[in-house]
């Protein structure tokens, strides 16, 4: 029995003559009477009787086509599946990510996806980046966001931002009247910064003493997220990443922090990783086109954070 010879005796048993059967299969009428003769030869028992010129399926045919109809049932399944794919409308997808992004600037735009994508499911981890680097490259992850080196840049399909970091400062502070803060400005400032062992505490520090300037570390996060907190309640300005500005300003109430641009510039490098042994999926593919859009939206756009409040 094939697939053929099942098509035409569904056919058959639906229309209730082999002349319907042909028009719906868009076959001549002989051809479907010998895919019937052919089936019943194969099986070894009678399907049909045929009295004038018409066919009366036996207790038999009724048997079969219910496993028939099953099969036929699951490859319409199987079709909507295939269509599912094609339209990106099904698959899993599986995303680390470095805890600033996680918190508000990556759940909205997996939001936004899933929406769009009823039918995906995916699971967001929030882990540091040496942990995403190191999970992507052994495939628990289809994609990862995370802090890199130049050099893991450079591997298969990653793709690096440079993100130009920006000044938060407390909205009633002198300096917020300035539209761009530098070194000198801030000699001697309460500052919240990143822990010594981050490339933004390190590029900032040399930043100062090239300018024979004074960095006066007040408090120390391993975060971005929570020093912006403190920078809400006064206790110092703080040099942060454009995307956790721009998260700030999602759930923050206004006038209280503004941020305003940093020069000489200072960039946090974050990368988007692929593992390199394995292909990616359309779904993963085409979130990872929007996740970049929206970083590069943070890049160009700057305005909508720094005119924040205003």
């Amino acid at each position: 029995m094939n697939l053929k010879q099942m098509e035409a005796f569904r056919a058959v048993m639906l229309s209730g003559s082999v002349s319907q059967a042909a028009k719906q299969l868009f076959r001549t009428q002989p051809a479907v009477s010998m895919m019937i003769t052919s089936l019943e030869n194969d099986i070894g028992f009678q399907l049909f009787e045929r009295h004038k010129k018409r066919l009366y399926p036996t207790p038999e045919a009724h048997y079969l086509y219910k496993e028939v109809e099953a099969i036929f049932s699951r490859i319409q399944d199987v079709s909507q599946t295939v269509q599912d794919i094609q339209n990106k409308q099904y698959g899993f997808l599986r995303i680390g990510c470095m805890p600033g992004p996680s918190n508000f600037f990556v759940p909205d735009i997996l939001a936004d996806f899933l929406e769009d994508h009823p039918k995906v499911q995916a699971s967001l981890q929030t882990r540091t980046s040496d942990a995403v680097v190191e999970w992507v490259a052994s495939n628990q992850y289809d994609l990862g966001l995370a802090e890199i080196s130049t050099h893991q840049s450079k591997l298969g399909r990653n793709r690096m931002f440079e993100l130009p970091c920006v000044c938060a400062l407390p909205a009633s502070h002198p300096l917020a009247e300035q539209e761009v803060i530098t070194p000198e400005m801030l000699d001697d400032e309460p500052m919240i910064t990143l822990h010594p062992d981050h490339m933004i505490f390190h590029d900032l520090m040399q930043l100062f003493e090239a300018g024979g300037h004074r960095m006066n570390v007040r408090l120390q996060t391993r975060f971005f997220i929570p020093a912006l907190k403190f920078v809400e309640r006064g206790l110092g300005v703080s040099i942060v990443d454009p995307i956790s500005a721009t998260s700030y300003t999602t759930y923050a109430q206004v006038n209280k922090v503004v941020f305003r641009r940093f020069q000489p510039d200072v960039h946090l490098r974050i990368g988007l990783m692929f593992p390199s042994g394995n292909p990616s999926s359309m779904i993963a593919m085409e979130f990872a086109d929007l996740l970049c859009s929206q970083i590069d939206d943070v890049i160009e756009n700057p305005q909508q954070f720094l005119n924040w409040g205003e």
